[in-house]
């Protein structure tokens, strides 16, 4: 059944069966390696922002009593 499924990825994508597995096996390693340097500007900034204490948190519980019916 994955190869089925994988196999039709692969084909969508215009690429091999074993293409497509490298491609997504590349991928996958190089988003564990390392955040991107978006990411790191962000979480950079937030922290400035914590330190400053201008960062707003909300708890999870009013999180809930306002978006949960």
């Amino acid at each position: 059944m994955a190869i089925e499924i994988l196999e039709k990825q692969a084909k969508l994508q215009k690429r091999s069966l074993k293409n497509y597995i490298e491609y997504t096996l590349e991928d996958t390693a190089a988003r564990f390696a390392e955040p991107s340097e978006a990411y790191k500007a962000m979480m950079d900034e937030m922290i400035k922002k914590d330190d400053k204490g201008a960062l707003k948190t909300h708890s999870w519980g009013d999180i809930k009593a306002q978006y949960v019916r």
